[in-house]
């Protein structure tokens, strides 16, 4: 952390790390630009970091879900970097394989043969990708998933999502934490906090 330039956590950083590296679930209201991001990503490697060595080629440890594409895509670039510590490969390029960004817009074939090529332990989705992906690749396992995190979650609802997210939640296990992230506490995100 001292390399990348941080000096301290902000509010909901320091609200929300402890709890989520203590097994607890998480409902957090926080504005863009609030630091929420590494709010979870800093937890996901800690709690990862624990159980990586008993996690066999195929195993996802975390699935980070976002509404777009392109949120989808910041939360890679900024995961990556701290993701890379948990690779348990010498060669630096292989380290890049810990994450994998999944959103629509590509062949969905390519993405499950990635995804059995490059095994990552952490997925970051769109949930429309992820649950397609989850329903075509026989070698995803989320049985030892640790940590699901529901980015923008009112967006995630409001843009007709909770079928989707209910498929995915259904088959990750009971013992795990989860984080829902979302600028606004609504009905509906309190439902789906309960799933």
């Amino acid at each position: 952390l001292d390399a990348l330039g941080f000096v301290r956590a902000t509010p909901v950083q320091a609200a929300t790390i402890p709890l989520l590296c203590s097994h607890k679930d998480v409902a957090v209201e926080a504005c863009t630009g609030s630091g929420k991001t590494l709010a979870f990503v800093l937890p996901m490697v800690e709690i990862l970091w624990r159980s990586v060595k008993t996690m066999k080629r195929h195993d996802v440890g975390a699935l980070i879900v976002s509404p777009t594409r392109e949120l989808a895509a910041q939360i890679h670039a900024v995961a990556a970097p701290f993701a890379r510590a948990l690779s348990k490969a010498e060669d630096d390029s292989e380290k890049d394989k810990v994450s994998m960004l999944l959103t629509g817009g590509t062949d969905v074939a390519k993405d499950v043969a990635a995804f059995a090529r490059d095994s990552p332990l952490v997925l970051i989705a769109t949930p429309g990708r992820l649950w397609d992906v989850m329903q075509r690749s026989r070698e995803l396992s989320v049985k030892k998933c640790e940590l699901l995190i529901l980015d923008e979650a009112d967006r995630l609802l409001g843009m007709g999502f909770m079928a989707t997210l209910n498929n995915i939640i259904a088959r990750l296990p009971k013992q795990r934490r989860t984080g829902l992230f979302s600028a606004t506490q609504t009905e509906e995100v309190t439902e789906l906090a309960r799933a």
